[in-house]
């Protein structure tokens, strides 16, 4: 909604009706000395203002409650997103003032906490496992912005009024322009949807792209005066105005580029992807101007999009479109000697350990192993196609459907190593860090800090890094379940070694064992053992 808001206010208020020093393309041909108005253009001048004030109020109440939201979630946040969410608040608190309230001395602070929050927002960008072209991408955008508080700064400290105009400043300011241009130019590169070569074949962002540098290029030719005045009113770029400006064509490309960039961001099948491209809008649409209060307001949350988005889009993609890897067949005899040690190791951890292997239609074999855990339930049921092992599914409590939001999930990052990204966990909100490396670089965790702290001392969090793939799932006092998909985000011969029971191999079950036995200890510390029945015979 104030991305449309905010393209209405570009159109109307500042293209069509401009302002009293600078009138737009519209009032300069309607306004007459001595003449009054028509109906129509006052409603529009109306429309333009209320557009004005809603966009600028909309844009500082989202960027100072997205903040506050972030900084009064559950469980830690690095220090970088907080001092980053700090300064938005302050930035966009100063940048809404003028809407209520004309307050020259605001000038300088309001310049150094928009300095500040560029700078605080693109550090909290960086980290580990994150997107590349999206850190790149948010640095290129944040350099045009730097370089107006350098000339704005600049102007009022360095370089006197009597050059401001023609000298540093002007050369400081197309700078910025340039960097503008360039941003647009490298966009696709940097925040295109992933797998980049996907997004370059689909058509549509193609087809908008160059109908938008066609129709720029024929407004250009026919009414370039216009194409010039609007240009400067709507996003505050200035060119040459008697003849073709020299950067013209670089600027219709730029256009066209970043338009792609925009329609394959709408199209893009995760939201942080989606919110990127409307980072990016809102930028854009804040313009270069930086006289008016929305110049300030629209670029600080776009900004505050594109880094968040940046954190979390490379996972969010991977685990939208996992890559496939298949294991490898295991002889049905090898697999019944396998889950018969099985059953033997786990009558160590479980009492009255019962198994039972079943065919069904299309080659497909479920082994279910089941026991009990002093009152706990556990379930396990492992899937073979084929004689390939699918995945483990393994229940602790009461059994609940994956699709129902869980108190706590813990999913394992994405890992080139192990096929990429693991099948998604159920849902859960919101994300959380533990400040423990080792399990933070393995795990991304959301749900309740609370909830975890409750499951895991520092003795199960160390274990569970070392021994726990796929994602682990925990419903208040209902039930615990792990699954793993070996081979798909996670290491093939693990928790099963496949790879020795597929060449017929004699293989230990300590590994599937011990996994089993570090789930009973979390279930135990969380989950109300619903008997203490041993469970019915297996038939």
């Amino acid at each position: 909604m104030l991305v449309v808001a905010a393209v209405l206010e570009v159109i109307v208020n500042r293209v069509m009706i401009g302002s009293v020093m600078d009138p737009g393309l519209v009032a300069a041909a309607v306004l007459q000395p001595e003449v009054d108005p028509p109906f129509w253009y006052t409603a529009v001048s109306y429309l333009g203002l209320f557009l004005f004030y809603f966009t600028g109020a909309l844009a500082a109440v989202l960027v100072v409650a997205r903040a506050f939201v972030q900084l009064t979630a559950d469980g830690p946040l690095h220090v970088r997103v907080t001092v980053a969410n700090i300064a938005l608040i302050v930035g966009a608190v100063l940048a809404a003032i003028p809407l209520v309230a004309n307050v020259p001395a605001l000038s300088l602070p309001l310049e150094l906490a928009f300095a500040a929050c560029t700078v605080t927002v693109v550090a909290a960008a960086f980290g580990r496992r994150r997107d590349l072209g999206a850190q790149i991408g948010i640095c290129v955008v944040a350099i045009p912005l730097a370089l107006h508080t350098v000339a704005a700064l600049g102007a009022r400290f360095v370089w006197s009024d009597s050059i401001s105009f023609d000298g540093p400043i002007a050369d400081v300011t197309h700078l910025g322009v340039i960097g503008l241009c360039a941003a647009a130019l490298v966009s696709p590169y940097c925040f295109a949807p992933r797998p980049f070569a996907r997004a370059v074949t689909r058509p549509i962002p193609a087809i908008i792209a160059v109908a938008t540098a066609a129709a720029g290029a024929v407004v250009a030719r026919l009414w370039y005066p216009s194409f010039v005045k609007g240009a400067g009113l709507a996003i505050g770029v200035e060119l040459t105005s008697t003849q073709a400006d020299r950067w013209l064509a670089i600027y219709l490309l730029a256009i066209a580029t970043l338009v792609w960039t925009l329609a394959s961001c709408a199209a893009a099948s995760t939201a942080a992807r989606r919110a990127i491209g409307a980072g990016i809008s809102l930028v854009v649409l804040g313009g270069y101007s930086f006289e008016w209060p929305n110049h300030y307001l629209l670029p600080l949350l776009g900004l505050a999009l594109i880094g968040e988005a940046t954190r979390v889009v490379r996972d969010d993609e991977l685990e939208a479109h996992p890559f496939r890897s298949e294991t490898p067949a295991i002889a049905d005899g090898a697999w019944a000697s396998y889950v018969a040690l099985v059953k033997t190791g786990l009558g160590r951890v479980l009492a009255d350990v019962q198994t039972l292997s079943a065919r069904g239609d299309h080659d497909i074999v479920t082994t279910v192993i089941v026991g009990d855990a002093d009152g706990l339930p556990v379930r396990a049921r492992i899937e073979r196609i084929g004689g390939a092992v699918l995945g483990l599914d393994l229940v602790i409590g009461k059994e609940i459907d994956e699709v129902r939001a869980a108190t706590l999930t813990a999913w394992t990052l994405p890992n080139a190593e192990h096929g990429g990204a693991h099948p998604a966990a159920p849902p859960a909100a919101p994300m959380f860090r533990t400040n423990d490396a080792p399990f933070d670089d393995k795990f991304r965790l959301r749900g309740s800090a609370i909830a975890f702290g409750k499951l895991f001392d520092d003795a199960l969090r160390t274990r569970a890094a070392s021994a726990l793939d796929g994602w682990l799932a925990y419903w208040d006092r209902d039930g615990l379940r792990y699954r793993v998909f070996p081979g798909r985000g996670a290491p093939l011969d693990h928790p099963m070694p496949l790879a020795d029971l597929a060449v017929g191999k004699v293989a230990t079950p300590e590994r599937l064992v011990a996994v089993v036995e570090l789930l009973v200890e979390i279930a135990r510390r969380g989950v109300t053992p619903t008997s203490t029945a041993p469970p019915e015979e297996l038939t």
